[in-house]
């Protein structure tokens, strides 16, 4: 349709030449508009382009002596690398250089993981001239991807270690997962990695209603969060709406949510390490000491152990009483395994005292008069201490079990005291 024959179509129309003869569309009420904010607008960092594309993060720069709950982000500049090495099980840690660590934080459109997984913000603390860097690389698009994740591999790629929580077995696979299939070439394997989740267990387990970051955070770090923040289970649901729509504002809520997670690792971290390298401080409680004998227990560091133990044992003030049993248990087999059974002895009586529907504590106590004390009358004592703790037990197969063990040894003591008795 050429000019003219336009011009003639709106004249038939109605419409006439200027404003006056259009008419505009009823206006909708002002509940009724909605405003598309852009992430640009709402947080301070910038956009990058590259080879692959554009993409956005944004930066936060922290003074080092920044505090995050009762700490600096600076303590963990401060701590060993050779006890982030044993925390780690990753020896590659004793050689890091700390101030080139990187910490890393996703957030995702599921928390299943697999292929179908976006990790849609991946926050990475760094230390740079002096300052604790955060940088979270947001996609705005899920065609971004490609160029986001050429960021974060620039970001890593020099990096001498890494630290999340539970990324071990969440954050890394899925990021490890995108650039595989965005076929990128990044591999997470050059990095010593400590995952922070598992030794935050062994030393809070039981103690508190969990051991996730929020938790610890109010607990351990003394970390409050404002009202800005999101729950996490909100997230992907967040930006899946926020797709749809492109408004950003919710996801200023969830940048605010990644920034904290990370400043929690960074004082956790510094937490955890200072806790590992220096079990006798005074400022470590019964628990504290204990969860630690078990852990160099456990990995075979006899003398940090030992030590650690006896630290439990001079602070029982401070440890509840359902865990004294488990001093007394552990400790007493520690002993017993480096033929140490006249140091055990006393923990095996305390261990009786407080357990008294535990045979265990007696069948020791038994093996050790008859066999190391020579004292056969204390040791048919014991052994029948043992079946009557057991005559409180449910009936079942642990009960009858354990019983015919008891029984057995009572039964052989008798007549091994008979046999005495008749020479």
């Amino acid at each position: 349709m050429n000019p003219e024959q336009l011009r003639k179509r709106l004249q038939r129309l109605g419409v006439k030449k200027g404003r006056a003869g259009i008419t505009a569309p009823p206006r909708k009420p002002e509940s009724e508009i909605s405003d598309f904010v852009p992430i640009e607008s709402l947080v301070n960092g910038r956009e990058v382009l590259t080879d692959s594309g554009a993409y956005f993060v944004a930066e936060t720069a922290y003074a080092l002596e920044h505090h995050h709950g009762g700490r600096a982000l600076a303590d963990v500049l401060r701590c060993s690398p050779h006890i982030a090495a044993h925390v780690s099980r990753d020896e590659a840690f004793a050689s890091a250089n700390l101030s080139r660590l990187a910490f890393l934080d996703i957030e995702t459109t599921g928390l299943a993981g697999g292929a179908g997984t976006l990790a849609f913000l991946i926050g990475v603390g760094v230390v740079e001239s002096e300052h604790f860097i955060l940088r979270q690389f947001f996609l705005r698009d899920p065609d971004e991807e490609p160029a986001l994740l050429s960021g974060v591999a620039e970001l890593l790629q020099d990096r001498s270690g890494l630290i999340t929580y539970n990324g071990r077995s969440f954050d890394v696979p899925i990021v490890q997962t995108r650039f595989t299939m965005a076929r990128r070439r990044f591999s997470f394997d050059h990095l010593p990695h400590l995952d922070l989740l598992p030794p935050a267990r062994r030393l809070w387990r039981g103690r508190y209603e969990n051991c996730s970051l929020g938790t610890l955070e109010g607990a351990v770090l003394n970390v409050q969060r404002s009202g800005e923040d999101v729950p996490g289970w909100m997230i992907p649901q967040l930006y899946v709406e926020y797709l749809r729509s492109g408004d950003a504002r919710q996801m200023q809520r969830v940048i605010y949510h990644n920034a904290e997670d990370i400043l929690s690792m960074v004082t956790l971290a510094a937490h955890i390490l200072e806790t590992f390298g220096d079990p006798l401080s005074e400022s470590r409680s019964g628990m504290d000491c204990l969860r630690l004998a078990l852990w160099h227990d456990d990995l075979g560091h006899t003398a940090e152990a030992d030590a650690a133990y006896l630290a439990a044992l001079t602070r029982l003030r401070g440890l509840p009483a359902d865990q004294k049993p488990a001093l007394y248990e552990r400790y007493g087999a520690f002993l017993k395994a480096r033929n140490r059974r006249d140091e055990a002895f006393p923990l095996w009586k305390k261990w009786a005292a407080c357990s008294p529907d535990d045979p265990s504590p007696c069948i020791e106590l038994s093996k050790y008069y008859e066999w190391h004390a020579r004292n056969i009358a204390e040791a048919q004592e014991w052994a029948g201490q043992a079946l009557l703790c057991l005559s409180h037990w449910p009936k079942g197969w642990r009960r009858d079990e354990a019983w015919r063990e008891a029984q057995h040894r009572l039964e052989r003591l008798n007549r091994k005291q008979t046999t005495d008795e008749g020479r």
